[in-house]
């Protein structure tokens, strides 16, 4: 953006909708007007200085408007500062070379256009005074452009003679740990035991808010886990790195998670998080995501499920709510070390009103990868990332000592009782039931401890990359045979998957496919216990699976 350009200022017309106009400029007459600017600061603070001064202190006077004269022309010619482009000096929330793009491609938000700044600074102040101006882009002629929080990071890779520059409307102090205080142990509780419900039902008819994470706030109560144990080209980052480089952002509007650059060789920046806290599956509770968009397509596995991680997996329990690779349709499975089985009849009974269901299932929940054992899967309605994408709403997993019931409730149809923190999931309705597993009580002892959130999207890895020759889209990026292999995830410089990723081709669907736009995760327990607040395992071990102690 050097030379002679159009920068557009917004000017407000009639109702206050921006419009475009065209004003000549380029590098020497931007700093032309800094000049002029700082010329009329100077001038402003003499004069108001000298009037406000009494009379009879002229020489006094003289001599203190020279020195509020000199302040204001350092602080103008520290707004005007020339750009370093091999690393200028910037507040510590500002990204260099690198500018913000709308999912849409465009580089500025809905109404709103190119203005001229005179500084980095002066551009975040315009953001932060704007409506749903989440991040600035500040170009070195000048030029200033918003967008909102779903914008994206894009790195500049243009002439060094250029550069640009970015950030969040407002820098904050980022805490890389939760400060959750934790009022009981979560070891040592009575064990799992399952007991049926009446009908097709839960245990509990009322349930309120225990939990929520939402709005500016929403990664408050998280842990940012950096270990990956998939094999993946996912390079997971702590807190305040993943809100530095753009792949979390929170805002009113909603929460962010994404795919991000390229990190090194064959890895991607990416996050994982795990809750905090945990939750008693023995008592019962709801997990609820309301969401705008999930993360899909070639190369990425994208997850949303609840795990115990106080003793070795999968001792404690593990529950798929929303998981898949690549093109692949979701499953929702529990997994455990116990001889646990589904109650087959009640299962069948309470699923064949279920529309659009794949009748295949897995009735042994025991898990053991090696032999061939996956764990139970009921019948159940399957869908893709991309609709799931394309069918917003909210995502709800009801789990107590009966079994698990999972939903999907669309956007226009959420109730009033989730709406208001009030859920009563036996009065929703039948068809946003997705999957019903309900607990054989005679095999189902000691299946699951206390459960943790997590949130994660891994790249290729033993899934994605695995699945990559049976992916259509996978296979139409280019990346097959003779020029790498399928599902050498232990190789990544001759993965099919990892070195689609590490190319500049993946950028562009990564960018618009991949990420979580979340407006808030909730937990909800039967309103007929007060229950205190459990650690999670990961919380407790520092960030670890641990062993009780």
């Amino acid at each position: 953006m050097s030379g002679e350009v159009g920068l557009l200022r917004p000017e407000l017309e009639s109702g206050g909708v921006a419009t475009d106009r065209t004003v000549p400029t380029s590098r020497s007459s931007t700093r032309w007007l800094a000049a002029a600017a700082g010329l009329l600061l100077t001038t402003l603070a003499a004069c108001r200085f000298l009037a406000a001064s009494p009379t009879g202190t002229a020489a006094a006077s003289h001599a203190e408007a020279s020195e509020a004269t000199g302040v204001a022309e350092a602080n103008l010619a520290a707004l005007v500062m020339d750009f370093d482009l091999s690393g200028m000096k910037t507040e510590k929330c500002w990204i260099n070379k690198t500018y913000y793009v709308e999912a849409s491609g465009e580089f500025h938000m809905p109404k709103t256009a190119k203005t001229q700044q005179v500084s980095a600074a002066a551009c975040q102040l315009f953001c932060a005074a704007t409506y749903k101006c989440e991040h600035f882009s500040y170009w070195d002629d000048g030029a200033c452009l918003l967008t909102s929080y779903s914008a994206y990071p894009q790195a500049y890779t243009g002439p060094d003679d250029n550069g640009v520059i970015s950030g969040p409307r407002e820098c904050k102090e980022i805490n890389n740990g939760p400060t959750d205080e934790f009022t009981a142990s979560a070891l040592g509780l009575p064990q799992f035991r399952a007991h049926e419900a009446s009908g097709c039902g839960s245990l509990h008819d009322d349930y309120k808010l225990a939990w929520t994470a939402e709005g500016e706030t929403f990664f408050e109560g998280w842990q940012f886990i950096n270990k990956s144990e998939t094999r993946g080209a996912e390079w997971y980052l702590n807190k305040s790195e993943a809100f530095h480089q753009g792949v979390v952002f929170a805002s009113k509007a909603g929460a962010m998670m994404r795919v991000g650059e390229q990190v090194q060789p064959f890895k991607r920046r990416s996050v994982m998080l795990h809750s905090a806290q945990a939750w008693r599956p023995d008592i019962g509770f709801i997990v609820v995501m309301k969401y705008k968009h999930v993360p899909y397509g070639a190369g990425v596995w994208p997850a949303f499920w609840l795990v115990n991680s106080d003793t070795g997996w999968p001792k404690g329990g593990e529950l798929d709510i929303l998981e898949y690779a690549n093109d692949q349709t979701n499953k929702v499975t529990f997994h455990t070390d116990k001889k646990c089985k589904l109650n087959v009849n009640r299962m069948l009974e309470c699923s064949k009103d279920i529309k659009d269901i794949d009748k295949e299932m897995i009735a042994s929940c025991y898990t053991n990868y090696t032999g061939n054992e996956l764990g139970c899967m009921p019948p159940q309605v399957r869908r893709t990332g991309e609709w799931y994408s394309n069918n917003p709403g909210a995502l709800a997993l009801l789990w107590d000592a009966s079994g698990i019931t999972y939903y999907h409730i669309p956007e226009s149809e959420i109730p009033d009782d989730l709406s208001s923190n009030q859920p009563k999931p036996n009065t929703w309705k039948s068809e946003w039931r997705m999957a019903f597993m309900p607990f054989d009580a005679e095999s189902c002892i000691g299946i699951a401890r206390p459960q943790e959130i997590v949130l994660n999207i891994a790249i290729c890895g033993d899934w994605a990359g695995n699945g990559w020759w049976g992916c259509e889209e996978c296979r139409a990026t280019g990346y097959v045979p003779d020029y790498c292999i399928p599902g050498h995830v232990t190789e990544p410089a001759t993965d099919c998957c990892t070195l689609y990723i590490s190319n500049p081709s993946a950028e562009e669907p990564l960018k618009t496919k991949a990420f979580f736009d979340i407006d808030y995760v909730k937990v909800f327990e039967p309103s007929t216990y007060d229950l205190p607040k459990y650690p999670a395992g990961t919380y407790r071990n520092g960030g670890l699976f641990g062993s009780e102690k």
